[in-house]
């Protein structure tokens, strides 16, 4: 007799070793990328009770969180999203956000006071290929990389 697994049951199982993030770092969140995805995504996490880690968000604008927040309300809701708003709210308090260039160790700096004390950052690079490397290279030599994952988002390559 042989046993299906269920696709969501495999992912239970690989990561039930693994820690949890303790924090969220988006670099490139100002981005189209954020504005049609990742802000919808994480605001469902949130409506589901599953997001439970601050979000710090990573851009060149001079923006404030303020403005980050701004623009999370209307992403949502330009997606189609019906937004209720004690459930934003809650979502939008964990939004932080710093700006600076990717090749400035500055921004790397003020990064690490944002997360200290944190041990399981998850980064997540929704920016260009082409700026993995600086910002890997950044988060390395802040000493941020010891116990955080690193995922980017892809596609890698070019379109013709």
């Amino acid at each position: 007799m042989t046993t299906a697994v269920r696709p969501h049951a495999r992912t239970q199982t690989a990561t039930q070793g693994g820690q949890a993030a303790d924090v969220l770092v988006v670099f490139g969140i100002t981005g189209d990328l954020a504005k049609v995805m990742t802000f919808r995504s994480l605001y469902r996490l949130e409506c589901r009770g599953l997001l439970n880690c601050p979000i710090v968000g990573v851009a060149v604008d001079d923006w404030t969180v303020g403005d980050l927040r701004e623009r999370a309300r209307t992403a949502i809701e330009e997606t189609g999203e019906t937004v209720d708003g004690e459930l934003f709210d809650r979502f939008a308090a964990r939004l932080s956000y710093i700006s600076g260039d990717f090749g400035d160790a500055e921004t790397f700096e003020r990064l690490a006071a944002a997360i200290h004390g944190k041990n399981t950052p998850v980064f997540y690079l929704e920016i260009p290929p082409f700026l993995f490397g600086n910002v890997v290279k950044g988060l390395s030599d802040a000493g941020l990389t010891e116990g955080a994952r690193i995922i980017v988002e892809n596609p890698f390559g070019h379109y013709l």
